[in-house]
This record gives C-alpha cells, sequence and structure tokens, in this order.
C-alpha cells in the first residue's frame, strides 16, 4: 500500500509534503515558508513571526459565525536523529514514508510524525470547505522540541481563541490535560591538556533502544553516556583523547564511543570487558540490540590531562539520569543526559530535567549542579518552562462524548511527562480552556519512530467532529 491510498487522503498528502521539506529544529524557513504560502494561496488570513512561527485563520462555516473562536495549536519542527549507517542529509534531503503493516515509518530515520502529523491534521481543516465549524485559528511554531522557543516568542495578544486544541500527544484514546515542566542545564569543563601515555583504546556503544526522555524515560533503557561513565569510571590514568554521545537533548542517548588511554592497558582491558559483560547482561531485556566493543586504537594529538579526565568521567558516572519519580501511573519527575560533545572549546554535556512540580524540577537541577560543582566543572540553566497543570475543562466532556460514540469506549483522561506547548500558553492566555490528543506515535524521537494508520483517522474524526460541536 502507497501513502496516497491511506486515509484521510487529505491528511497523508500534507504530511506526505511536508515530508519534503527540511525541518530540523533549528532550521524551519522552509516549512514556515510553505505554511505561509498555504495559508495565502487560499487566501486565508495569516503572519510569519521572527521566530518563523505561523498564525492563520479561517472564516467560520455559514450559519456558525457567532461560535467562540477555536485554536488548533502543533510544532513543524521535528527531532532529526538517523541511524549510524544512514546517510541521509536532513538539510536536503526528504524523509523517505515506509507503510509497514499497520504503521508508517521512515528509512533509517526518525519519521517526524512528532508533530508533522498535528501539523498535517491542521493544513487538512484549513484546506476542506465542506467541514462545519465556527472561526478558527492555527498557532504552528517553531523549535519545540529545543526549549520551546517558538512558543517563547510568540506575540499571543491577538490570539481570540476561547478553546485551544493541542494535535501534539502520542497516545491513542488519551486526552491530555496537563504536562511536565522541563529545565536544561549545560555543564562545561575547559581544555586541559597533557603528555598522553603510550597505551590508547577506543570504547565504542551502539544499537541501544534510545527514545523519547520524555514519553519513555520510565522504560529503564540504558543511557549510553551513563554507560560510557560506568565503563571508564576509576579505569587507571586514564586520560580522554575524545568522545562524544548522544544527538538530542531531549532524546535518551543510544549512541557513544571515547578514545582513551591508561598506564596499565591489560588490567584495563580486563576490567572494561568484565563491565560490558555485566551492563550487557543488565539490561539485555530493555536493549537487547545493544553493542559494546573495546579495541586497540591510536592517537597522535593532544589529550585532557588525567584530573580533568576522572573529573568528567566521575560526574557523569554519578549524575542523576532517568526516572526520578512516578504515582498512580503517571512519571512525575525524571533526568535525561542527551549529549556528550568534546571540540577545541572544552566539553559540553547537556541535562534536561522534567516535573510536573516545579520545585522538583529545580531540585533536581540543583543536585546536578552541585555534582558538577564537586568535580570543578561549570553549571548554567539555559531554559526553563513551566509545567501545566490539570485541569477539568468543557473540552474534556465533548470529546469524550465523541470518542465514545465512534469507538464504544470512554478515553483516558492523563496528564504526560513529555513537554507540551499549552503549559507555556497558559502564561499569556490564562481564561483559554486547553487539551491535548493525537494519533498513537512509538518511538517518538528515534529512528524507530512509527505512527499507527488506524489512529491517525480515528483521531483525526475526533477532531473535524469537535470542531463541529464545541
Amino acid at each position: 500500500m502507497e501513502i496516497n491510498e491511506l486515509k484521510p487522503k487529505d491528511v497523508w498528502k500534507f504530511f506526505e509534503e511536508i515530508s519534503q521539506i527540511p525541518r530540523c529544529s533549528g532550521d524551519e524557513k522552509a516549512i514556515s515558508d510553505y505554511l505561509l504560502d498555504f495559508a495565502k494561496k487560499r487566501n486565508l488570513e495569516a503572519r510569519q513571526d521572527e521566530a518563523l512561527n505561523i498564525v492563520m485563520r479561517k472564516n467560520a462555516s455559514p450559519g456558525l459565525e457567532d461560535k467562540d473562536v477555536i485554536a488548533l495549536q502543533a510544532h513543524m519542527d521535528m527531532v532529526c536523529v538517523k541511524e549510524d549507517d544512514s546517510d541521509h542529509d536532513f538539510s536536503k534531503d526528504p524523509i523517505k514514508l515506509i507503510v509497514d503493516g499497520d504503521f508508517v515509518t521512515a528509512d533509517k530515520t526518525t519519521l517526524g510524525a512528532d508533530d508533522g502529523m498535528g501539523v498535517a491534521y491542521i493544513l487538512a481543516v484549513f484546506d476542506d470547505d465542506n467541514l462545519k465549524h465556527g472561526p478558527l485559528e492555527a498557532i504552528i511554531t517553531t523549535g519545540e522540541e529545543t526549549s520551546m522557543v517558538g512558543a517563547n516568542a510568540l506575540d499571543t495578544s491577538d490570539i481570540k481563541a476561547k478553546y485551544l486544541l493541542n494535535i501534539d500527544s502520542e497516545e491513542d484514546g488519551i486526552l491530555t490535560v496537563g504536562c511536565a515542566g522541563g529545565l536544561d542545564l549545560e555543564i562545561t569543563w575547559p581544555n586541559e591538556f597533557e603528555e598522553k601515555e603510550d597505551q590508547v583504546l577506543k570504547l565504542e556503544i551502539s544499537g541501544l533502544s534510545g527514545g523519547h526522555s520524555g514519553m519513555e524515560i520510565d522504560k529503564a533503557r540504558l543511557n549510553a553516556i551513563k554507560a560510557l561513565g560506568r565503563l571508564l569510571v576509576d579505569i587507571k590514568d586514564l586520560q580522554i583523547c575524545d568522545f562524544s554521545a548522544g544527538v538530542k537533548r531531549n532524546a535518551i542517548a543510544a549512541n557513544a564511543w571515547a578514545i582513551f588511554t591508561t598506564s596499565d592497558k591489560e588490567n584495563s582491558i580486563e576490567e572494561i570487558n568484565k563491565r560490558i559483560s555485566q551492563i550487557l547482561n543488565e539490561y539485555k531485556d530493555t536493549d537487547p540490540n545493544a553493542k559494546i566493543s573495546l579495541k586497540e586504537s591510536s592517537w597522535d594529538k593532544e589529550v585532557l590531562s588525567k584530573d580533568l579526565s576522572k573529573n568528567i568521567i566521575n560526574a557523569l558516572f554519578t549524575m542523576p539520569d532517568g526516572l526520578v519519580k512516578k504515582h498512580q501511573g503517571e512519571i512525575i519527575t525524571s533526568s535525561n543526559l542527551g549529549i556528550l560533545n568534546h571540540d577545541e572549546n572544552g566539553t559540553l554535556v547537556s541535562l534536561m530535567a522534567r516535573s510536573q512540580i516545579d520545585s522538583a524540577k529545580e531540585n533536581l537541577s540543583k543536585i546536578a549542579i552541585k555534582i558538577v560543582e564537586q568535580f570543578a566543572g561549570k553549571a548554567t540553566i539555559k531554559s526553563s518552562y513551566t509545567g501545566w497543570q490539570k485541569e477539568e475543562t468543557k473540552l474534556e466532556k465533548v470529546l469524550n462524548e465523541i470518542w465514545k460514540e465512534e469507538n464504544g469506549s470512554d478515553m483516558e483522561i492523563a496528564t504526560t511527562h513529555g513537554g507540551l506547548e499549552c503549559g507555556l500558553f497558559k502564561g499569556t492566555l490564562k481564561d483559554v480552556e486547553m487539551i491535548s490528543f493525537g494519533p498513537e506515535i512509538h518511538g517518538a524521537h528515534s529512528p524507530a519512530e512509527e505512527v499507527d494508520i488506524k489512529s491517525v483517522e480515528k483521531n483525526y474524526k475526533l477532531l473535524v467532529k469537535a470542531l463541529e460541536r464545541i
């Protein structure tokens, strides 16, 4: 089956179109211009701001002009991650969509259904003049996957909506009524070099399951950065030549490598190989495709000092990572080490703390800062956004009624540990009732990302009927 054979046809048509356009976080100019052009071709009121956010409006269907304004909201950027053997270039190559049974996935890359599917829903609604609805607004933001920079920059003074439907949730049959806030911590050490030992080794970690650091942080998957710390901690006279891990701050690191020296190669190899066996055994259920290898290598450049190398590895080994608190099935607080990078400026590590409770998020960041300072590093809070507190709304009742009529069961009402822009919008659109939903997406932020085809159709029907009924 091909994409153009899937239903709803308009949703899949627009999803395929936007999949041809580069839209990694920070590279949204082309997709933003496409959305603005979409509006202009249909004579819709629209604006594009300096952050490349798009706000557009569609008049009510005849006879429904007196209905309250409803805003549809999604983000245009996507997390761009690919498998190690993929030569895909996200800056120019289209995402190759693959129909695989009941799902659509991509060829060795993230699919971008998070949140390209939300954007496709909005475009399908705004393109269809046969639908019945009151006046509509669309808010399509940039940089949601990188600290929600678009939502932070958006001027909401002209937003007239009484209700906002965020189409950025990823579980079928669930209405999201609250989300976690997030805090990004940037951890750095300046370079400090010294003469290297003669014995050079290379450690490589690959094939980990990875995943979304909000939605899948409770799956107890191995983080490659934490694994690197565990494998190298207390290695005699360790000197780091170079290392790297992870690709996105909000993705569980699925790969890592390090080139290093030691004054005792034989014992180091024996100890690290023992730790490799232990780790692979401990995580065989959550990371069945994990591969960790150690081999001899070479290095003819300068190396980090023993003291600095020890401090960095001790910090990685000690740093909080993973699930911190879960209550009644809901993830409350977590931490994720997303990126480890080394260049001429020094070593950089990203840590993202999430929590529904701001004080818990802030306390977690303080713990990380104390650890970093203990090991002679510097930690800086780069961004922080508040959570969306759970609330009861008319939207919850209306959408649940429609779902039950269509599917014979109630929707689950829940909060999410993923970040949603509703939290930010609540700061400026205090009186707007909000809710979030969307089709079933598995493996977001990883090359395993896939979207359930039937779920796409079910949730689009929910949206269309909700617009008529609210």
